[in-house]
């Protein structure tokens, strides 16, 4: 399978994807934003904005650096939200596929959301190793499990693209 991803400049990235993949990944970027905005804590949350103090006795600094920097961080990722949202409007369909080119900055956004998206999913799903891939045809959550492994890959290939001289 040829990667998803491909460095066509200095700071030019190249999306190509089926039209099958890009109505799976339409909808999520507005799936996550829910979650962000619901601004109540859920698992999801926690994991994607861990405690910087873990410590049962630094309780008050934990506090603290939450009320200076978690609406921040929400923002950033709002923000790498929309700009994946614009790039998802913004392909067009070339020979059979879906292709955008991308910044620096919008790579970057992807791979944010990319990595977000597989956090949630993975808490949503209960999966607190690394996930193999092997996903057994009567397992209840196969097609969510099948949507993890693809993320992955997806940000193993945007991160090859990103590396690439």
């Amino acid at each position: 399978m040829a990667s998803a991803f491909k460095r066509v400049g200095k700071d030019r990235y190249r999306v190509r994807l089926s039209p099958e993949e890009i109505g799976v990944l339409r909808g999520l970027p507005e799936q996550l934003r829910s979650v962000l905005d619901a601004g109540e804590p859920d698992p999801v949350t926690e994991r994607l904005f861990p405690p910087a103090y873990r410590d049962p006795g630094d309780r008050e600094q934990q506090e603290e650096y939450r009320r200076l920097v978690h609406d921040e961080l929400v923002a950033a990722k709002l923000a790498n939200l929309d700009l994946v949202a614009g790039t998802l409007d913004r392909g067009e369909l070339r020979q059979r596929r879906w292709t955008v080119e991308l910044t620096e900055e919008e790579a970057l956004a992807w791979l944010g959301v990319l990595n977000d998206l597989r956090l949630a999913l993975g808490v949503r799903l209960d999966i607190t190793e690394d996930f193999d891939g092997v996903v057994l045809p009567d397992d209840p959550d196969a097609p969510a499990k099948h949507l993890l492994s693809y993320l992955g890959w997806l940000e193993e290939h945007l991160v090859a693209a990103l590396s690439s001289a």
